[in-house]
């Protein structure tokens, strides 16, 4: 071997030493922070009667967490770019551990609401820059089968969320699923204090767009909030309203600030970056169409089939457990063939389980539910790992924290959306059924309601379709080059 490709050899194996175990370090914090985005809907009746208040004031334990983490996402990745991607993600992993152990000490409702909040911020940190910190710390050949195992992570996080919450809940006490995140996150500061080392140029908040970040704030928590009183109702009320107009002057004010900015929270000009752009919006059709699946099959389990909570969780490991083969190898097979199509081919396969899920359900044949499930995981894993290198490769790398948040962002969009897409179309076909509740047409309506779930299957399969038309555009696009500079070199300047 030639002395200089030896010393380029030398130089990345010094450089992606501790690879696997900063691949583990992020994969359990990730998982730690999904984990608690779908546990606490279990203990939810629990804690309402444990503090002794309405479900109206105690689902705030759920939407507080949801909301903070979505509305920090993008922020919180630029400004890893003053920080440094290793001390904020760091800090991430405390400000969670504190938050969760404290939400398990909580006397009071407002305590625990209040401690959510803290712990989302965590989280938030967390899934901003995670993909960021793995796209530096393995070399460009290997990150398609890195990323696809954030996707595994994602989906076993998003359905052994309900499985352990019923557990613990049941047998420890509910507030087992907050401390049990507690020696997790301490072992993983120790962890990360010792190995989590990468070679990365901090600054000084010099300039931040402060007044952006403001507006961005407002843009998504008004968007969340109207999203959940969508889910709940259709009917247009004070607060919608209330909730559309913060949004749309928020909005217009956010696009206003980050154009006429030196330095904005999100450059504008990285959508021109086609890849970014259809690869992001692949990725929220892609959880949307999860969400909608999701949401939908628990109610015909237990309500159409008359399944228990346990069974409906041994039946849905299905999903996680392929992907969690599948998505590595899809990564494999994008790092050594590089083929741009690969995503394309995943959500396609995911559209097709759709449609052949929205016939099924219709059906009471256990065997052949579960066999579409595994192919619904199929497409999923997939789709995810060559559409995640996508989004995280179209971009310069000193914007690679940009690029993390930005799936994060529009990952945590696609669910917002799938769920309040997939209560409307249950509310409105059931309605037209002529029942007024889902709890009413599992009663006397269990056709209606198995009808009903079958055209948010078909739905979200149709958007697949469409997920493969943006997919493909990803294939099609070719590289852009962008010059933006990145925090420390706009500071600089200044």
């Amino acid at each position: 071997m030639p002395e200089k490709q030896m010393a380029i050899a030398v130089q990345e194996q010094a450089q992606y030493k501790n690879k696997y175990i900063i691949l583990g370090i992020v994969l359990t914090a990730v998982f730690m922070g999904v984990l608690d985005t779908n546990v606490v809907n279990v203990a939810l009746p629990t804690i309402t009667t444990a503090f002794g208040v309405e479900l109206s004031q105690s689902q705030w334990v759920v939407t507080v967490y949801l909301i903070v983490n979505t509305s920090l996402l993008l922020i919180f990745g630029r400004l890893s770019e003053y920080t440094g991607k290793v001390r904020l993600f760091f800090a991430g992993i405390a400000i969670f551990t504190i938050g969760s152990l404290a939400c398990g000490l909580s006397g009071s409702l407002n305590e625990l609401i209040f401690f959510r909040i803290i712990q989302g911020m965590g989280a938030s940190i967390v899934y901003s820059i995670n993909t960021a910190i793995l796209v530096q710390a393995f070399p460009r050949n290997e990150r398609g089968r890195t990323l696809g195992l954030i996707g595994t992570i994602v989906a076993i996080g998003s359905i052994a969320g309900p499985i352990l919450g019923g557990l613990i809940t049941g047998t420890i006490g509910w507030q087992y699923i907050f401390f049990i995140n507690v020696p997790v996150g301490i072992i993983l500061l120790l962890v990360a204090a010792k190995y989590l080392k990468l070679k990365e140029v901090s600054c000084k908040v010099k300039g931040m767009d402060w007044v952006g970040a403001a507006a961005l704030i407002l843009t998504m928590v008004s968007l969340m909030m109207l999203l959940g009183d969508l889910a709940g109702s259709l009917t247009v009320d004070t607060e919608m309203l209330i909730y559309a107009c913060v949004f749309f002057v928020s909005l217009a004010g956010f696009v206003f600030t980050e154009l006429n900015h030196e330095n904005p929270i999100i450059d504008l000009r990285l959508f021109k970056v086609r890849k970014f752009t259809f690869a992001s919006l692949s990725t929220m059709i892609n959880f949307t169409a999860f969400s909608m699946f999701i949401l939908s099959i628990p109610f015909l389990l237990q309500y159409v089939w008359d399944y228990t909570p346990e069974q409906i969780g041994m039946m849905l490991l299905a999903v996680p457990l392929v992907t969690a083969v599948v998505a590595p190898l899809s990564g494999y097979m994008y790092d050594k063939l590089q083929s741009t199509y690969h995503s394309s081919f995943g959500m396609l396969v995911t559209a097709i389980a759709l449609f052949v899920l929205s016939f099924v359900v219709k059906l009471h044949n256990p065997l052949l539910l579960v066999v579409s499930f595994g192919f619904f995981g199929l497409g999923t894993g997939m789709f995810t790992s060559p559409n995640n290198t996508e989004i995280m490769s179209s971009l310069p790398m000193n914007k690679s924290s940009t690029a993390s948040s930005m799936l994060a962002t529009v990952r945590n969009f696609g669910n917002a959306i799938g769920v309040s897409l997939a209560s409307i179309i249950l509310y409105l076909m059931l309605s037209n059924a002529g029942f007024a509740s889902i709890i009413e047409a599992s009663v006397s309506g269990k056709d209606a309601l198995a009808n009903s779930i079958s055209v948010v299957l078909f739905v979200g399969g149709a958007l697949c379709v469409i997920g493969v038309i943006t997919s493909l555009i990803v294939g099609w696009s070719k590289n852009q080059e962008i010059n933006v500079p990145a925090a420390c070199d706009v500071a600089a300047k200044q």
